[in-house]
């Protein structure tokens, strides 16, 4: 039977029996139901907090941080709010040392009220200042409730930075469920997002070698299954389908603790949505919700990995490109379609190698002679057009270009998606078949 979210913060984690590992996590206490901002006073007690640093935007401080400044401060803890001036904060440098200026000696606990960027900040802080974090989520719209990583923009680059977990998270409900609704959605395209991940965590163990753990990734697809179910019901408000969403990110973000890495919750769809928001840094081009993103670029990937299980490998296609391949040109392209945020990739190679022909040749071997397998894995993911219908119904923009990206746009980042990380998605395993020629053909 697999663990629960339950069974994973009262135990502290658990020994797995697939990889044999002790998946630990930091999340102590969960609150998710209705009126769950009720045990606040008590979760900033229970971790060491007399004074509260609370972050919020003005947003976030409407939909809960005032009601939960009055909570605390009739319970007779001290609150210094901090409300951001802008209301849709950037991940970045300057909304960190806006909400650093105003951390005081005495806060000895920090209080993040809102969303993913709220979080992310909030954490940082908490991080840099080596205070305990309890986080209180306004809307289910991003996997990062519990994690040890925040999302930042730096100089250019999309980077997940350590940071601090929660220790405490109080998910109310009712709270969630009053979000707007297009952040609802984002939360169900960061979950629909897994089927991805899930299956290129999978292709990276079998082509690279690289840590799998069966277990976690059976706990994220059981919670995915569930989130999906219950979708309709929670774009509707409904607060029960929004605990279930909102059970579901915290188990994802939790997943990657247990990992040790981020492959439970992303894959190449994130990447894309990483290299929209390089280019809007660098160029001013529209960007959207990091869930609407990721949801999105799932069904271009889909139909890639689709087109894959048309083709048979052909070794000697595949070492010709190789061999073509021009780094330089393609260093080039990436600098002019992202701007500065190339640079941080460019470097990630000249430590990396993927292109080089030697290891190419080495992967594409083991690509060969597990083909089948590869195909396997592949044959797990629904259907594209099956999953922009259930996208229409749920009322999620059912292509990239209904959030604004022209095909131009698609296809430079399916080919630039794998320089992003050091990790194994399709671009790579496309450019491993010398089969790039497809992202062309969507």
């Amino acid at each position: 039977m697999l663990p629960t979210l339950t069974d994973l913060i009262r135990d502290g984690g658990f020994v797995c029996p697939d990889c044999h590992r002790k998946h630990d996590i930091d999340l102590k206490h969960l609150h998710l139901c209705r009126g769950a901002v009720a045990h606040l006073p008590g979760e900033i007690r229970r971790a060491g907090g007399t004074r509260v640093f609370l972050l919020a935007d003005p947003n976030t401080w409407a939909a809960a941080g005032r009601q939960a400044a009055d909570l605390l401060i009739g319970a007779g803890i001290p609150v210094n709010a901090c409300v951001l001036a802008d209301s849709h904060p950037a991940p970045n440098e300057i909304t960190l040392g806006d909400a650093a200026m105003h951390l005081t000696p005495e806060d000895d606990i920090i209080l993040g009220v809102g969303g993913g960027v709220i979080n992310d900040t909030a954490k940082m802080i908490a991080h840099v200042s080596r205070r305990p974090y309890v986080y209180l989520p306004t809307a289910p719209s991003m996997d990062g409730f519990a994690s040890a990583t925040a999302s930042m923009d730096c100089r250019g680059l999309k980077r997940s930075l350590p940071s601090a977990a929660a220790v405490s998270v109080i998910a109310d409900t009712e709270i969630l469920a009053a979000a707007p609704t297009r952040m609802i959605r984002a939360g169900i395209g960061d979950m629909a997002a897994k089927y991805i991940s899930l299956a290129e965590w999978e292709l990276g163990h079998i082509v690279t070698g690289e840590y799998y753990c069966p277990t976690i990734a059976a706990m994220v697809k059981d919670s995915l299954t569930r989130v999906m179910a219950c979708a309709k019901d929670a774009v509707r408000g409904d607060p029960d389908a929004v605990g279930t969403l909102t059970e579901g990110l915290i188990l994802t973000g939790l997943a990657m603790r247990c990992a040790g890495v981020s492959r439970p919750a992303s894959g190449g769809e994130h990447y894309i949505s990483h290299i929209r928001d390089m280019r809007s840094l660098a160029y001013g081009t529209p960007f959207d919700l990091h869930g609407i993103q990721c949801g999105v670029a799932v069904l271009p990937v889909l139909r890639l990995y689709a087109a894959l299980r048309e083709i048979t490998p052909d070794r000697a296609k595949a070492l010709a490109h190789a061999r073509a391949f021009d780094y330089g040109e393609h260093a080039a392209a990436m600098r002019r379609f992202i701007g500065e945020g190339a640079e941080a990739m460019i470097d990630l190679e000249s430590r990396e190698g993927k292109y080089n022909t030697d290891k190419h040749a080495a992967r594409l071997e083991i690509i060969l002679s597990r083909w089948e397998e590869i195909l396997s894995v592949i044959a797990t993911l629904p259907a594209a057009e099956e999953l922009a219908k259930f996208y229409r119904a749920i009322g999620f923009p059912d292509s990239p270009a209904a959030i604004g990206m022209d095909k131009d746009e698609v296809l430079a980042s399916l080919r630039f998606a794998g320089d992003i990380r050091d990790k194994y998605v399709l671009p790579r395993l496309l450019w491993d078949l010398g089969e790039e020629n497809l992202i062309s053909l969507l």
